[in-house]
C-alpha cells in the first residue's frame, strides 16, 4: 500500500530508534527535502559538510596546520627568544588560530593565520593583543581585506610624511587630512575596480556604496578611519577613509608592504 502522507514516509525511512540525534536530524532533513524547503538547500551537501567536520577530520586538519607552521617555526628559532612581543600572546594566538582552522576548513584563512603568527615572531615592533588580529582574520571577508589593501595603497605612500622645521620636540611630524581628501576620487575608483566593477572610472557615474560599506566595516574593527566630509548623496557621492595603525599592523602581519612603517611605529614616528 502506498504511503500518501509525506511525514509517514519519513517516519518509515527514519524510525525513532535508528541513529539517535543523527537519525532525528536525518528525519527532519529528509522531510525538508521531500517538502522542498529551499532555505535548507542541498541536504546531501549538508551531510557531507557534517562528515567533513568529524573528529578524525579535525584531527587531521590540526596536524596539517602544525605541519605548515613547523618550517616557519624552525626558521624563526633564533629570533623567538628575542622577540619583543610577549611569548604568552603568541602561544594564545596560535592556539586560537588552530581552533578556528579545524572548524572552518578554510585554506586561505589558514595561510593568513600562519603568516600573522610567524610575522609576529619576526617583527622588531612589539605586537599587542595578537589574539585580536587572529580574530580579525577569522571575521573579515575577502572583500574586506581587498578594501584594506586598497586604502593602504592609495592613502599610505612613500613621501606622504614631511619633517617640519625646528626642533622635533616642538614640531612633530603629522599628516593633514587634506593629504587624504585630495585622493578621494582615486580611492573610490580604485576600490570599485578592485571589488570587480571594471567599468568604474573618473568619467562615468557608478555606485560607491560597496566600497563605502567596506570602509565602514573596517572602521568598526578599528582598521580604518572615515575622514570627515560633506553629507553624501546616495549612491554616487564619494567617501574618504585612511588606514589606522591597527590596520597597518594587520597588513604587515599578513605580509603586505606598508609604506611609512617607521613613521607610525618606528624610531621616526611622531610620538
Amino acid at each position: 500500500m502506498a504511503i500518501d502522507n509525506v511525514y509517514d514516509a519519513i517516519d518509515n525511512q527514519y524510525p525513532d530508534d535508528d541513529g539517535g540525534v543523527v537519525g532525528k536530524l536525518a528525519k527532519y532533513l529528509g522531510a525538508a527535502k521531500l517538502l522542498r524547503i529551499p532555505i535548507l538547500g542541498d541536504v546531501a551537501a549538508f551531510f557531507n559538510f557534517l562528515s567533513a567536520k568529524s573528529t578524525t577530520a579535525r584531527l587531521d586538519r590540526a596536524l596539517a596546520f602544525i605541519g605548515e607552521l613547523a618550517p616557519h617555526s624552525q626558521r624563526l628559532d633564533a629570533v623567538y627568544a628575542k622577540m619583543p612581543t610577549d611569548e604568552s600572546e603568541v602561544k594564545a594566538a596560535t592556539g586560537l588560530a588552530m581552533e578556528y582552522d579545524v572548524v572552518e576548513f578554510n585554506d586561505a584563512k589558514r595561510a593568513r593565520y600562519i603568516a600573522a603568527i610567524t610575522n609576529t615572531i619576526s617583527s622588531e615592533t612589539k605586537v599587542h593583543d595578537v589574539v585580536s588580529f587572529i580574530q580579525d582574520v577569522e571575521r573579515l571577508g575577502e572583500r574586506d581585506l581587498i578594501g584594506l589593501k586598497v586604502i593602504n595603497s592609495v592613502m599610505n605612500r612613500d613621501g606622504d610624511w614631511e619633517d617640519p622645521p625646528g626642533p622635533p620636540t616642538l614640531n612633530v611630524p603629522r599628516l593633514h587630512p587634506n593629504k587624504f581628501i585630495t585622493r578621494t576620487q582615486e580611492l573610490v575608483v580604485t576600490m570599485a575596480q578592485a571589488l570587480g566593477n571594471r567599468n568604474a572610472d573618473d568619467t562615468h557615474p557608478f555606485s560607491r556604496e560597496d566600497g563605502l560599506q567596506i570602509c565602514l566595516r573596517l572602521q568598526g574593527f578599528g582598521l580604518a578611519h572615515m575622514v570627515s566630509g560633506d553629507t553624501r548623496e546616495v549612491p554616487i557621492a564619494n567617501y574618504c577613509a585612511r588606514p589606522t595603525t591597527r590596520g597597518l599592523m594587520l597588513l604587515k602581519l599578513l605580509g603586505e608592504n606598508v609604506p611609512n612603517w617607521n613613521r607610525y611605529f618606528g624610531p621616526d614616528g611622531p610620538l
